[in-house]
């Protein structure tokens, strides 16, 4: 049976669950990362990011074989997934490189030592069974603590799902936000 072919399924088995009345809320447990890497930024306010509609929504999206992006009928997101990538980042980025980061607006006094802004061009399970997370983050600095005022970087990250079970998507989701950040902390 293809991945294509099971993830049909998955979405069959979501549309029978979803005739009970209230969808299904799809979780993801987070796994923070073990990576340490030291920052020149001893602060960072991380921006919202930003989304294409399909996967800003709360309905959890997949490609078909087909190439169209649809949406598993049953179940949504626990957490609208602006929300839910920002502080996996904010939880990521402060693990990584100890620096103080938090979600915009900075809540403490006075100016984050940086600001990043992520935006993502492509969060998507394709039909081949791989989460595609593709888009491009800016980092500016406070010229006043370095050298240089910042930097725009492209990111294109696949991570095979493994199967096309609503729990093993949802941990291909965390993983990929997870080496997104791992790339972020990397460049701060």
């Amino acid at each position: 049976m293809t991945i294509s072919t099971r993830l049909s399924c998955v979405v069959f088995a979501a549309i029978l669950a979803g005739c009970s009345g209230e969808p299904a809320r799809l979780a993801i447990a987070p796994e923070t990362s073990a990576l340490k890497v030291r920052s020149a930024a001893r602060s960072v306010s991380v921006a919202e990011v930003s989304l294409p509609a399909y996967a800003e929504a709360v309905e959890v999206a997949v490609q078909g074989e087909n190439g169209l992006v649809g949406l598993v009928p049953g179940v949504i997101w626990a957490d609208t997934p602006p929300r839910a990538l920002t502080s996996g980042l904010v939880r990521n980025l402060t693990a990584i490189t100890g620096a103080e980061v938090a979600a915009a607006p900075w809540p403490l006094d006075g100016n984050p030592d940086a600001e990043l802004t992520v935006r993502v061009e492509q969060m998507l399970v394709t039909a081949d069974g791989m989460l595609r997370l593709t888009g491009q983050y800016a980092v500016r600095r406070d010229s006043f603590t370095t050298d240089r005022s910042g930097s725009i970087s492209s990111f294109e990250i696949a991570v095979p799902t493994g199967s096309p079970e609503l729990a093993d998507i949802a941990r291909a989701h965390d993983a990929a936000w997870r080496q997104l950040a791992e790339d972020i902390a990397r460049s701060l």
